[in-house]
């Protein structure tokens, strides 16, 4: 029992040669990581300049509109009612309630819902510069946090889009309940 089987000494031995190489490209990967702050500053000022001298290019060339948008992103950082007027132009009524907002990750699409009083859909769409809802037209048909992909069974719905500045708006009328409409808007980059 004093003898060493060769076999198990040449397995061992590799087996430390194959963990020892693993600890050594360890150590390297996690040295390569780290940058000095400096240089990390650095890289974050070009990409803040890169970023400000994109945005500062891309101008709007929509009737109306003076915001300016990233490539395939809406500017998001304000989900106010006067902003979201002044990115996309719909004009919302005065006696819009149950206003809510979703968007993504990515700022590419905002969904809005609100409910108006049956009378005030025809001007939302004409102060909005749409054009009159087509009956029985779906346009929104993806879920969405405010709303099911299907509108209640029943319900009455008729559709407009149209395009503002750098945005297109879809916008699906449903007749939830009698003397009220939903509106489910989608507002994506074009």
């Amino acid at each position: 029992m004093s003898k060493l089987n060769p076999k198990w000494s040449r397995a061992n031995g590799l087996i430390l040669i194959f963990f020892g190489a693993a600890l050594v490209l360890g150590i390297g990967l996690i040295l390569i990581e780290k940058k000095p702050a400096t240089s990390e500053a650095q890289g974050q000022t070009a990409t803040q300049a890169d970023l400000a001298e994109t945005d500062s290019a891309e101008t709007d060339s929509g009737k109306g509109s003076s915001t300016t948008m990233s490539v395939n992103t809406l500017p998001l950082d304000d989900l106010s009612v006067a902003a979201i007027t002044k990115m996309s132009g719909l004009t919302f009524p005065t006696d819009m309630t149950e206003f809510l907002t979703s968007r993504g990750d990515t700022n590419r699409q905002l969904d809005l819902t609100f409910v108006i009083p049956s009378a005030s859909a025809a001007t939302f769409l004409a102060d909005s510069g749409l054009p009159a809802p087509v009956a029985n037209k779906r346009l929104v048909i993806h879920s969405s946090p405010l709303w099911k992909v299907n509108p209640p069974e029943g319900s009455t719905i008729s559709s407009s889009q149209g395009k503002f500045g750098q945005v297109k708006r879809a916008v699906e009328l449903v007749g939830e309940s009698p003397g009220f409409i939903r509106a489910r808007v989608v507002i994506t980059p074009t």
